[in-house]
């Protein structure tokens, strides 16, 4: 998937082409990109296949607003999974509030307004009207295509597409349903299809993508879908409707597929193991001048006029400070569990003559005492900073998706769900063991749905799953709201007002504008 930039820009060329079938003479201007000389060759439909992908990662900074080019669901994903949810907050920049909006995220006092939260939305149908253009070109296509090739093509598309409305439907519930290429203004305004029938689209989707996918070719993977992609998503689509036992023989067959645990976990979020053979699924970056590059560990360290004992070279990070590690998330860890060290870091430092904090070494946060007088310390996520950089803002670290840990944990689950606690147990051990903790033993079903949940957050923390967790598993209003009422005792800033957590916050507002542009949709309650 990492392809040259041009790519993106050919496809949203493309896509800006309109049907219009009663032009004088029928010609085409030569040397530009339009209906009548792109999608004929096997290479057009690849190429926009590869901007069907742009969508999940965006380069740079979050545009603040509006989907762009530089703009991807996953650079703004931790405002919404993880901050919203115990694991994350943001470190209070009493100096600078320009990121209110971000704020609003965490304390749950967010509007339709929320820029974040429409930029997700934008551009999730992005991805979408990219792949619908693919599957209804490609149904229609004039020449020999290699049946390979198409398989190919038209199952990674499915797979997107449902990935893309999974991402909607769990965030803002009922969504316009779109399958097929937009050629008319009427055709691009639709009313909110319910959550139901999205899903079954969503099932359908990830069904005949598995049918057409094979499993991983070898590791390193190429970062394109693949059959245990399919599998172990659509599994998850399961979990999240509590089908547990249709899940089963999906996460069953991923454990058949080459997949497995590396030994160290802090080497799974390495560059040097990108794609590996733990990886099911990553949004990848690339380091370089091409375009591909990400940076959000910058958004993650600490506010800094100079980032150089974090990140090796000097910047002056004013968007930093986000997605920071909780006291919740800290207590959460048990004894001697390798993960904490392999997550979290301390940035050790002193505030300048302007009170701002200039970090001067990264200290391990194991049995971390307390700064020493006059030093300042604050936390920050580790497992996506890999140093030295040789460019500012420019990082080639790979976020996971969906790792081999989450189908163990998913099949875990899914088995103690169905009564089959005994079953359950292997699954959940070998995570632990990897971690340097002991084996569970109980088979009683309550209690192990707790261990295997409180599992989920630490193997998975800091990968945007808690917060899609507690909602599906019916904790997100009791959890946060005891969260809640902890930090507003904590944290003198926050609003009397925030952590009002009920069922209307459980999905986000459907964008303001989208509101404005579309007279169809009618809003979520509470917004």
């Amino acid at each position: 998937m990492k392809q040259n930039r041009w790519m993106a820009i050919l496809l949203a060329a493309t896509l800006l082409v309109t049907a219009c079938k009663n032009n004088f003479l029928n010609e085409y201007p030569e040397g530009q990109l339009n209906e009548g000389n792109f999608f004929i060759s096997t290479d057009d439909f690849k190429q926009a296949l590869t901007g069907a992908y742009v969508p999940l990662r965006g380069a740079i900074n979050p545009t603040r607003g509006t989907y762009e080019a530089g703009s991807g669901i996953n650079n703004i994903a931790f405002f919404m999974d993880e901050m919203r949810s115990d694991n994350t907050h943001y470190d209070y920049n009493a100096k600078d509030r320009g990121g209110a909006g971000y704020e609003q995220l965490a304390d749950f006092m967010d509007e339709a307004t929320n820029g974040v939260v429409a930029s997700r939305y934008q551009a999730a149908y992005v991805g979408i009207s990219r792949t619908n253009v693919i599957l209804d070109r490609i149904a229609a296509i004039s020449f020999q295509m290699d049946e390979a090739d198409r398989k190919m093509i038209t199952g990674e598309a499915k797979a997107l597409r449902a990935h893309y409305y999974f991402d909607l439907v769990r965030h803002y519930g009922a969504v316009p349903l779109h399958l097929h290429e937009v050629k008319a203004v009427s055709d691009a305004f639709l009313p909110r299809t319910g959550a139901d029938t999205v899903y079954a689209q969503i099932i359908q989707d990830f069904t005949d993508a598995l049918a057409l996918l094979g499993p991983p070719a070898g590791f390193p993977q190429s970062g394109h879908v693949t059959k245990g992609m399919a599998a172990t998503e659509l599994a998850l689509v399961y979990i999240t409707r509590k089908r547990f036992a249709d899940a089963v023989p999906l996460l069953q067959s991923v454990t058949q597929m080459g997949y497995d645990l590396l030994p160290d976990y802090a080497s799974i979020f390495t560059p040097a193991n990108e794609n590996s053979r733990e990886s099911i699924f990553e949004i990848q970056y690339k380091e370089g001048t091409e375009g591909l590059q990400g940076n959000l560990i910058y958004r993650f360290i600490p506010v800094t006029p100079d980032t150089k004992a974090i990140l090796d070279i000097s910047y002056n990070n004013s968007d930093g400070g986000w997605n920071v590690p909780s006291d919740d998330m800290m207590a959460a860890y048990e004894l001697n569990d390798k993960r904490m060290d392999a997550s979290v870091a301390i940035a050790e430092g002193r505030l300048d003559a302007n009170a701002d904090f200039v970090p001067e070494k990264i200290v391990s946060v194991v049995n971390y005492p307390g700064p020493p007088a006059g030093k300042v310390a604050k936390r920050f996520i580790r497992k996506y900073l890999h140093p030295p950089y040789t460019t500012v803002n420019n990082t080639g670290d790979n976020w996971p998706v969906f790792r081999y840990a989450d189908v163990l944990l998913m099949l875990a689950e899914c088995l103690n769900e169905g009564g089959a606690a005994a079953e359950a147990l292997p699954h959940l051990n070998r995570v632990r063991a990897r971690a340097g903790l002991p084996a569970v033993t109980t088979t009683d079903q309550a209690q192990l749905r707790a261990i295997i949940a409180h599992e989920r957050r630490i193997e998975l923390a800091f990968e945007n799953h808690r917060w899609l967790d507690l909602v599906r598993t019916e904790q997100a209003i009791p959890v946060i709201t005891a969260y809640g009422a902890y930090m507003k005792a904590h944290y003198g800033y926050l609003h009397p007002s925030s952590y009002n957590v009920n069922n209307n916050r459980l999905v986000y507002a459907i964008p303001f504008r989208e509101m404005q542009y579309n007279k169809q949709l009618v809003q979520n309650n509470g917004y």
